[in-house]
């Protein structure tokens, strides 16, 4: 499917919430499930296992992302399920369970930061997210201190021997731009290899925005000649996050 038409299937199912549309972009966005959980295998949890995770987690930002709020989905959805998948870890480590009303708590504070995430397109303020939780300023404070008293790590820990994002991210301190760095790495090398022509096809179409048959005009070639070039090179891009 291209770029074009998954956007459009997006926006459909933005309008609809129709759970087959849902379904077909849990296909077309699978890869994204997969590259978290790859990323994350081999410390301790079978990569099958972590797959269902991402996928489930994948199916979640779907059924909260908003098509009027200026982000991409793919920009919004690898850290939610990123974030996800850190929680599973957290949870397998902690010795003692966090209260039921605090885990409550926590988990209506991590929905409230990833919509507001969404609508103010920067983290958010202890307070803004009070806010839209309906807490005090105190509860969301009292939550951060009951995940740093309860678990095996501080909110400063990483998680994973590699990992390096800290734990007090998942309750609105800044963050980090959402782009995965080392998914943009990955990209980078797939771009390095592509052609002359392949590579102002994909600045064409993907930066400047143009149609097929407007780069298909301006290079002198058929617009079948463009779709098949650009055809090849997503294939080019899924092969590497498959293999990522």
């Amino acid at each position: 499917m291209e770029q074009a038409e998954r956007e459009k299937l997006l926006a459909d199912y933005c309008r609809t919430r129709d759970r087959d549309l849902r379904n077909e972009l849990v296909t077309e966005y699978m890869y994204l499930a997969d590259m978290v959980a790859r990323k994350y295998a081999g410390r301790g949890v079978e990569y099958d296992d972590l797959r269902q995770i991402a996928a489930m987690a994948l199916i979640g930002a779907l059924e909260r992302f908003s098509c009027d709020k200026g982000l991409k989905f793919s920009t919004f959805a690898v850290p939610s399920i990123t974030g996800v998948v850190k929680n599973y870890f957290r949870d397998r480590s902690r010795i003692i369970r966090m209260p039921r009303t605090i885990g409550e708590r926590v988990q209506k504070i991590t929905l409230a930061r990833e919509a507001l995430t969404q609508e103010l397109m920067r983290a958010p303020t202890p307070r803004e997210i009070a806010e839209k939780c309906g807490y005090s300023e105190a509860d969301v404070l009292e939550a951060a201190e009951a995940m740093q008293s309860l678990s095996m790590t501080s909110l400063d820990a990483h998680v994973g021997e590699e990992e390096d994002t800290e734990l007090s991210e998942m309750l609105g301190v800044e963050e980090a731009e959402f782009e995965n760095i080392a998914l943009r790495d990955l990209l980078d090398k797939v771009i390095d290899k592509l052609s002359e022509a392949e590579k102002k096809i994909l600045r064409m179409r993907y930066v400047e925005e143009r149609t097929q048959r407007d780069i298909a005009r301006e290079m002198g070639v058929s617009q079948m000649y463009v779709s098949r070039v650009e055809r090849r090179m997503l294939a080019r891009f899924r092969e590497a996050l498959r293999e990522a």
